[in-house]
């Protein structure tokens, strides 16, 4: 079975794992979220991992544009 894998697969399998090695991290860094929703998340992403991964990465995105819209503005010049 792994002598019918060619480079390529080998390179998407490598970067898929790597994508899902940063969403844990990311989601286990995370400070504002529960523990209950960080072994939510990671049963997810474990278990579903492209549906967990794809979600994951929307809520990242989210969160992070709601963060900035809800940062108070600088000094005015």
């Amino acid at each position: 079975m792994i002598e019918n894998l060619s480079g390529l697969h080998v390179l998407v399998i490598l970067v898929f794992l790597a994508l899902e090695v940063l969403a844990l991290v990311q989601v286990w860094r995370d400070r504002r979220r529960s523990n209950l929703v960080k072994v939510l998340w990671t049963v997810a992403i474990v278990a579903l991992p492209v549906i967990g991964l794809l979600g994951w990465a929307v809520n990242w995105v989210l969160g992070r544009a709601a963060d900035r819209l809800n940062r108070p503005a600088g000094p005015a010049a």
